[in-house]
């Protein structure tokens, strides 16, 4: 039998109703259809692309942010190369405008695990499309390659801190450094020397004096190079030393780390030591104690490590071997005085605090302090102050 469809739609007023909708749906698909095609026919550029985004998100039809893709996308290692330029970059404006300290030997040193590790593998990879998985594989890589935790992070701050920074301006529509864990572990000690061995190594000759002056500094005050590298005759007080700026090759003279000046106990044969050679720098009693042959410029710090590590090899210590560098020094300075004061005492005078706590502290180092820490020290130090076969 032959059904009347035709009576049935015309009759049934619900037919009439699925007509008109089916019709409505179907122009607009044709219409959003029409949109695409036109879309693809138009050569649109990147910038005209944004547009389309911008007038998107001011319907509220979507919440991302704009950014360029495809040829005039930005490379992730430009983006980063940008970053990490003192001079231009304006995370490191940012940063300095708040009042925080960045130097450019810390940027130096993201410029070159950049151009080591994060060059290569990202070649021509842009800034918006780096995933959480993307990082994570390079971790990985890296530590497959045996790199330690603290080189595995510190390699992957070159990436992370930049990415993150870029979502937070709107530059990337995502934060691809989310859930990322940092890697963990024993980080490489640093050799300390015990009390027998820095006696035998004071008493052997030194064949540059700044160097062995500088070490027995460091060794009894716990400064560390860039202080010993800045300080001039006026921070030399009547027993303690004023220690009130750093040196960095790339920064030159600066405030001390974490941004604090201290004073610290100044043992008076050392006192000395550090007068003689004030008054033997050939450009006058203003420059520098640990002075070079350019105008207001310290030595380089590989004079003071080369020399430590020469007379090391002299009393028949291995200094790489032992991981002797010359930081080692501030440890061996914290770790014989801790033996006679609490930690608290002597991070006062190391100034081993971040700059909040030792603000707290700052107003409590007193004359009695200083005079308690001098007379320990003297007593901790007396065995390696000796003078005599020094070149």
């Amino acid at each position: 039998m032959r059904r009347n469809y035709s009576r049935i739609r015309n009759n049934g007023k619900p037919t009439g109703q699925v007509r008109k909708s089916r019709t409505l749906a179907l122009e607009e698909a044709t219409g959003i259809e029409n949109i695409l095609k036109a879309i693809k026919r138009s050569g649109l550029d990147s910038d005209d692309a944004l547009q389309i985004v911008e007038a998107l998100k001011s319907l509220e039809l979507i919440d991302i942010p704009a950014v360029k893709s495809g040829k005039e996308a930005v490379l992730l290692t430009e983006f980063l190369e940008t970053f990490w330029d003192f001079e231009t970059s304006p995370y490191v404006r940012e940063k300095l405008a708040h009042g925080h300290t960045i130097g450019k030997r810390h940027c130096y040193e993201m410029n070159h695990r950049l151009n080591r590790y994060w060059r290569i593998t990202f070649q021509g990879r842009t800034l918006d499309s780096m995933t959480r998985q993307d990082l994570k594989e390079f971790s990985l890589s890296l530590a497959d390659r045996g790199l330690t935790p603290a080189s595995i992070n510190k390699i992957m701050f070159v990436g992370k801190t930049p990415l993150s920074w870029a979502f937070r301006e709107g530059l990337i529509p995502a934060d691809p450094t989310v859930g990322l864990v940092n890697f963990t572990g024993d980080a490489k000690k640093r050799g300390v020397l015990t009390p027998l061995e820095a006696q035998a190594l004071f008493e052997t000759k030194w064949k540059n004096k700044r160097a062995y002056v500088a070490s027995l500094l460091a060794c009894t005050t716990g400064l560390r190079s860039g202080e010993v590298l800045a300080l001039r005759q006026e921070d030399i007080g009547e027993r303690v030393l004023n220690v009130r700026h750093s040196w960095s090759e790339f920064d030159g003279q600066k405030t001390p780390k974490n941004g604090e000046t201290r004073r610290v106990p100044l043992l008076p044969e050392v006192k000395a030591l550090l007068l003689e050679l004030a008054r033997s720098n050939p450009l006058g009693p203003e420059g520098f104690i640990f002075y070079s042959d350019i105008t207001d410029k310290p030595i380089d710090r590989n004079v003071l490590l080369d020399g430590l590590q020469n007379a090391l090899a002299g009393i028949g210590i291995d200094a790489k071997a032992r991981g002797i560098v010359f930081h080692s020094w501030r440890h061996y300075y914290a770790a014989r005085m801790a033996d006679r004061m609490s930690a608290d005492q002597v991070s006062r005078i190391t100034g081993h605090k971040s700059m909040a706590v030792f603000e707290a502290y700052a107003d409590h180092i007193t004359e009695q302090n200083l005079e308690e820490v001098g007379r320990i020290g003297a007593e901790v130090f007396g065995n390696v102050l000796q003078f005599r076969k020094v070149g």
